[in-house]
């Protein structure tokens, strides 16, 4: 019904996340929840069905998907009417026939195996069962017995009479298959002979002799494997229709999510009430859209209340918006706090520039994720990535630029700066102050929180009081170059800062000797300072590791010997800046993640913010087209 009808429209408007009202408490005369079938929905009966066919076709297809393969797009309408023009239950019935047939016949081959295994060490006794039994005067045994009693066995029968024939048919492991017959007169002493020596009886059906019969089952398996291969290429035949099972597996896929969301309403004798999130961003176009084509529907939106915890989404502009893969990462910021993305960006390109830092490498990384974001069918987060990394080839050229550095100096350039491997020093200077001017600013970010909240002696207290302390350390170790009126200035700023630590940061404990003890135990915080400000020395070491390794191969190459070179130098330089390229560039993107994770969110960041899962139509094999 209608319900349906817009439960499907907000679906593909995509932008409402459904609130399950089972756990929300709304006072509405009559109102109850829709039941929930405890038999499972024919929905995913279908859905289970195609996802069996597809799971059977894709193992047989030929003409496997490559990485720069599109997906197809199809419009609403096509989307929707795919369950009516897609015959998809033959196919199942098809691909289930063939599978069944399969599994019988692999069984029944599985057992002929085994049986043909059994007979075959028996194929040196040429005589059956029936030509023995066709012996008037004379019975006989056939069976095994272990090696260990083989020849006391023989001993004894042939003690009991020279008339026994006794034939050994074969030896394996630690048993020994045998053939006895011997007259009638003989046949309870020689049964018993038997037992002593725990003579097994052979437990198979000789109705002929076991050479034959192993032909017999060896054609048989022949046949079944003709009809195996038969069904193979039916099934292969079957796979040109995988490209509408996949559109019919997203289709169901889909309506199970509408499906699912049905238990999340509340029902009244005549209408259905909805609860979500949406945007604020979209509230217009959300109205707009069902206004329009439902006449009979009451819409309101509410800014969340205090108690109420709403999904996050992020927000930002063109350049920023990758770098949220980095924070959504760690974790989405709660309601109340600020989106760090904005200020993680340029920090981000920064330390991956100083840390990959070469020209060849950056050229590299371009080229290859606009090749990607051009070609290739990539979404979501790993589209982010992508970009991130087009967006540090920037960085990543320009300190390659700074150091003199293309594919480990393969062709010398004169550093526009320095070279780190001869001027270490200079390079871990800037990067200490990088980190510095990083931490003031994850520092400053809090204070900005805290005045949005209108807190302004926290401000004043939890950062303020922290730029004055680690401002005046720092202007102290700087100041034998700028002379002593420096150093006075700077100790003050860090005594009043070191006080003022002391005083405040313990201001949340019981009693004066509880904030003491709290405001020099923060005061002791700086040492963790020292620490996070340290840990930027990485910015040094990595870009020395990768420039010292691309530098290494073609060192390599050089000693390679006369027309040698012409051969191996090209392989050698392909896979060896590879490898480096790859492990560096790896390493780059972890490393600037910890700084930001570490030490830049230490200072503000709290995050746990929930995502926001909107009611959408999600597709794995294709795009629909929604016009917005």
């Amino acid at each position: 019904g209608e319900r349906d009808e817009i439960l499907n429209s907000i679906q593909s408007i995509g932008c409402v996340e459904i609130v399950d009202l089972k756990n929300e408490q709304i006072e509405v005369e009559g109102a109850k929840l829709f039941k929930q079938s405890k038999t499972i929905s024919q929905t995913q009966v279908d859905y289970n069905h195609v996802k069996f066919t597809y799971e059977f076709l894709k193992v047989r297809i030929k003409e496997k998907n490559s990485l720069l393969s599109k997906r197809e797009v199809i419009s609403k309408k096509e989307f929707d009417s795919l369950e009516s023009t897609i015959e998809w239950n033959k196919i199942y019935l098809e691909a289930k026939n063939i599978d069944d047939s399969l599994n019988s016949k692999k069984t029944e081959k599985s057992k002929l195996i085994t049986q043909m295994e059994q007979y075959q060490q028996w194929t040196g006794l040429d005589v059956n069962e029936n030509d023995l039994k066709s012996l008037k005067k004379v019975s006989y045994f056939i069976g095994t017995v272990q090696k260990k009693f083989e020849v006391k066995l023989l001993d004894e029968l042939s003690d009991l009479s020279k008339e026994i024939y006794i034939e050994k048919i074969f030896e394996k492991q630690q048993d020994v298959g045998i053939l006895v017959i011997c007259y009638k007169d003989y046949v309870d002493n020689v049964r018993e002979i038997l037992k002593k020596y725990g003579f097994l009886k052979l437990n198979l059906e000789l109705n002929n002799t076991p050479q034959n019969i192993v032909n017999d089952i060896d054609n048989k398996i022949h046949k079944i494997d003709e009809e195996i291969n038969t069904l193979n290429l039916k099934a292969i035949e079957l796979t040109k229709n995988i490209r509408d099972i996949e559109k019919i597996y997203d289709y169901l896929l889909s309506k199970i999510e509408l499906d699912n969301s049905v238990s999340m309403l509340l029902k009244t004798q005549k209408t259905f009430i909805l609860n979500g999130w949406i945007s604020s961003n979209d509230e217009e176009f959300f109205k707009e859209s069902l206004g329009k084509k439902f006449k009979d529907i009451y819409m309101t939106f509410e800014e969340p209340g205090e108690e109420d915890n709403p999904p996050v989404v992020l927000k930002n502009n063109s350049f920023v918006e990758p770098f949220e893969a980095i924070t959504s990462m760690y974790a989405l910021p709660l309601p109340t706090e600020i989106d760090p993305t904005p200020v993680i960006a340029p920090f981000y390109m920064l330390f991956f520039g100083m840390m990959m830092a070469d020209m060849g490498y950056g050229i590299l990384m371009a080229v290859i994720g606009i090749f990607m974001l051009k070609k290739m069918d990539i979404e979501g987060d790993i589209r982010k990535i992508v970009k991130i990394l087009v967006y540090s080839s920037i960085p990543t050229i320009i300190f390659g630029w700074l150091y003199g550095g293309f594919f480990g100096g393969i062709i010398p350039i004169k550093p526009l700066w320095v070279n780190p491997v001869d001027s270490p020093m200079d390079v871990l200077v800037v990067s200490l102050a990088i980190g510095v001017i990083h931490l003031f600013t994850g520092l400053g970010v809090k204070a900005y929180e805290l005045i949005k909240d209108h807190k302004y002696l926290d401000a004043l207290m939890d950062v303020g009081s922290w730029y004055a302390l680690l401002g005046g350390l720092i202007g102290m170790l700087i100041s034998k170059n700028y002379g002593a009126s420096l150093f006075d200035v700077s100790k003050i700023f860090a005594i009043v800062g070191a006080v003022a630590i002391v005083l405040t940061q313990g201001r949340s404990s019981k009693g004066i000797l509880g904030k003491l003890v709290g405001g020099l135990y923060s005061l002791y915080g700086v040492t963790g300072y020292l620490g996070d400000t340290l840990s930027y020395s990485r910015l040094l070491a990595l870009g020395l590791s990768s420039g010292l390794i691309g530098w290494a191969f073609n060192l390599l190459i050089d000693l390679i010997p006369g027309p040698a070179k012409i051969i191996a130098g090209p392989l050698i330089f392909i896979a060896g800046h590879t490898f480096n390229f790859l492990i560096g560039g790896l390493g780059t993107f972890v490393h600037a993640s910890r700084l930001i994770y570490l030490e830049f969110f230490g200072k503000f960041y709290e995050g746990g913010g929930k995502v926001f899962k909107p009611l959408k139509i999600n597709t794995k094999f294709i795009k629909v087209n929604i016009e917005r």
